[in-house]
């Protein structure tokens, strides 16, 4: 492992994430996990797709102060970025990576901007052959936004629930499946996808096996739920190393709940980074549908096709051409249901696919070349895509750095320090925030001088 704690100036790096020659997008990812040895029989990435998700920023402000935050101590002093140049960001995101690739709608909490303009932005991804993804804490996305924003082309809401929010109210992430079923209800009907992310630390650990039966027993609904363990990045004022939490001692917590071992086995991304299961459950009953490594290693050699688009019906075409593969796929797949055979009989016989995605963010000091290298988790900027790793660590430098506004034939530029349009690059840096916009370390430290200057 080689660590670049200043990893944005190492031009090798730089160049992987923002220019390819050729025709195969998949190229450039592909390239970064064979330079990792993360490439094998098992690897998705880099085969199927030539980007997991692009994170699109549209504001950094939120509604929230959480204590494991990966936003910056000033982050909540910058404007929010013009349409025009999201616009603008989200056609790079088309020409970097094409038609089908993910774009997480993010910030801060997205839904703090107008409903129209998070609708214009649902439109363009749209029209431009993306797929969307509204990452909320759902406080303010109610289901008149939600409509709304399906209408304008909005394909997946993902709710972001745990304890690290302080929510009033809710002491333990049990109560909180209150809010979860109360999001699920606001979308569920409405032709969206709806997804869950939890940030796994100290304090939630020993309940993930409750919230992994929540998830089970909510499959009807649910098709993603993600599991993101705290990194020492960001504003958050907790102790991120207060107690080791593992990708093992989460994936144990997590197979306990679901009542099914987790294997991970196919790969998305770099092993460090990403741990991803498919369960088909049935009832209360659920079970791993990629646990079987031989025969992966026989199936996605014949899913992969290089002219076949994202989200393709390949299966069909795996069918005609490899009709051997495809009967076998069938008898694996009966032997699972074999296996959650009381779960078919309380369901009715209904069954549902769930994923369940284990995610380690790197530590802002301690950023490995090669798994930002081979990031299947980027944040476009107006230089290009970063990993969100990166992008985390120096996120201050990054968003206050003036963005180039073609106009006609001439360059100005956008600051997100002052909001203005100027002619040459303003580095003017924002001002000092009223103790009502602090967030984090930076608001606990100023309670605490306002309390010590009490009389």
């Amino acid at each position: 492992m080689v660590n670049h704690p200043d990893i944005l100036n190492d031009p090798a790096f730089a160049a992987r994430g923002r220019s390819f020659e050729g025709t195969d997008q998949k190229a450039p990812l592909r390239e970064g996990l064979i330079a990792a040895g993360q490439f094998d029989d098992l690897q998705t990435a880099g085969r199927f797709y030539p980007m997991v998700c692009v994170s699109l920023e549209i504001t950094q402000r939120c509604n929230l102060d959480c204590t494991l935050c990966y936003l910056s101590d000033r982050a909540e002093l910058a404007h929010d970025i013009p349409l025009p140049i999201l616009f603008t960001r989200i056609a790079m995101v088309a020409q970097h990576y094409g038609p089908g690739t993910p774009v997480q709608i993010s910030g801060g909490d997205p839904t703090l901007r107008s409903t129209e303009d998070l609708e214009a932005i649902c439109a363009e991804i749209r029209r431009l052959g993306l797929r969307s993804c509204l990452m909320t804490n759902g406080i303010r996305a109610t289901r008149a936004m939600l409509s709304r924003l399906a209408t304008a082309g909005l394909d997946d809401v993902a709710f972001h629930v745990d304890l690290t929010e302080e929510r009033k109210g809710y002491p333990t992430e049990v109560s909180l499946n209150t809010v979860r079923r109360d999001y699920i209800d606001r979308a569920k009907g409405l032709g969206l996808r709806i997804l869950f992310n939890t940030t796994v630390f100290d304090g939630n650990i020993d309940e993930l096996p409750l919230l992994a039966q929540f998830f089970r027993d909510h499959a009807a609904n649910v098709t993603l739920a993600s599991f993101q363990m705290g990194a020492d990045t960001g504003r958050g004022v907790s102790d991120h190393h207060a107690k080791a939490v593992s990708r093992d001692i989460v994936s144990d917590a997590l197979s306990k709940g679901f009542g099914t071992d987790l294997r991970a086995s196919l790969a998305i991304g770099h092993r460090e980074c990403n741990r991803y299961d498919i369960l088909l459950v049935a009832g209360k009953k659920a079970i791993s549908a990629t646990s079987d490594t031989s025969f992966l290693r026989q199936l996605i050699p014949a899913l992969e096709n290089p002219n076949v688009e994202r989200n393709a019906p390949v299966i069909w075409r795996m069918i005609r051409q490899k009709p051997g593969i495809a009967v076998k796929g069938l008898f694996k797949g009966l032997g699972l249901l074999w296996q959650i055979r009381t779960g078919l009989i309380a369901s009715r016989g209904r069954v549902h696919r769930l994923s369940v995605v284990i995610h380690s963010f790197m530590d802002a000091d301690q950023l490995d070349a090669e798994r930002c290298a081979s990031c299947v988790f980027m944040t476009m900027t107006s230089d290009g895509p970063i990993s969100m790793c990166a992008f985390n660590a120096k996120r201050d430098a990054l968003i206050f750095k003036p963005v180039p506004v073609q106009k006609g034939q001439r360059t100005e530029w956008w600051s997100a320090a002052t909001g203005e349009v100027t002619k040459l690059p303003d580095q003017t840096e924002p001002k000092s925030a009223p103790f009502k916009l602090l967030k984090g370390r930076q608001r606990a430290l100023a309670a605490r001088e306002r309390q010590i200057q009490k009389p």
